[in-house]
């Protein structure tokens, strides 16, 4: 049996209601932004005049310039770059953009051994907060040995099948480079059979409306402070 019906090629898919939440609370978080601390300073100064609203409307105006010149340039100006689309072949992780070009890999050919117990492992960090991140190492050109975090997610869009890619990539990591260790605790944080490579559904499922109740819990906490103090 040839490799490619054995280890056939996955891609991403989108759910698209929650991505539609998350879009939304983005674009919102950016529009809110816009109209508190650039469009009701700039009123202000018409209202009350230049002289008693300078300091702060020019406070709030480069506050919002601060965060909002960065955010458009990623997510609108430079959209093009973002990921929107993760595929797994037998040749490793590839990322594409909405023109369908390759904006990031990791190829198996990439992958390098740690040097320690195991060479894939997973790790929590301070970006990632309750979510592990896949972590392998691979080769820079001069030699050095680096640690390289996946996330099987894209910046605007939430990926359903998230924990059957980490199974898949994991599942090739196996057939193409049996040289290296993984760790058996990256089964059990992305509740992946490795006997298998089956995802227990029910455990996913409600780590997956943990996060959603804690993201909306976190929102509407940030509304309330806003409105309570404006």
């Amino acid at each position: 049996m040839s490799i490619e019906k054995t280890f056939p090629s996955i891609e991403s898919k989108i759910s698209k209601f929650p991505t539609f939440l998350l879009q939304a609370l983005l674009y919102g978080m950016l529009l809110f932004c816009f109209v508190i601390l650039f469009l009701l300073p700039i009123y202000g100064v018409y209202k009350r005049g230049i002289g008693v609203m300078f300091y702060p409307a020019s406070f709030c105006i480069f506050f919002a310039l601060l965060i909002l010149i960065p955010s458009i340039k990623h997510y609108i100006i430079n959209r093009n770059r973002l990921s929107s689309k993760i595929i797994i072949n037998k040749t490793g992780l590839l990322y594409y953009n909405q023109k369908c070009e390759i904006v990031n890999k990791i190829l198996y050919t990439d992958l390098v051994s740690s040097g320690k117990d195991f060479d894939v492992t997973a790790v929590n960090t301070r970006t990632s907060g309750i979510m592990s991140l896949l972590e392998i190492f691979t080769a820079s050109e001069k030699g050095d040995i680096a640690a390289s975090r996946i996330e099987m997610n894209l910046p605007l869009y939430v990926v359903g099948n998230r924990y059957t890619l980490y199974a898949h990539f994991l599942k090739g990591i196996t057939l193409f480079r049996p040289d290296l260790k993984i760790d058996e605790r990256v089964f059990l944080t992305y509740f992946i059979d490795p006997k298998t490579w089956q995802i227990n559904r029910k455990s996913s499922i409600y780590l997956f409306l943990i996060l959603i109740l804690a993201t909306l819990l976190v929102s509407g906490l940030i509304l309330w402070l806003v409105f309570a103090f404006t």
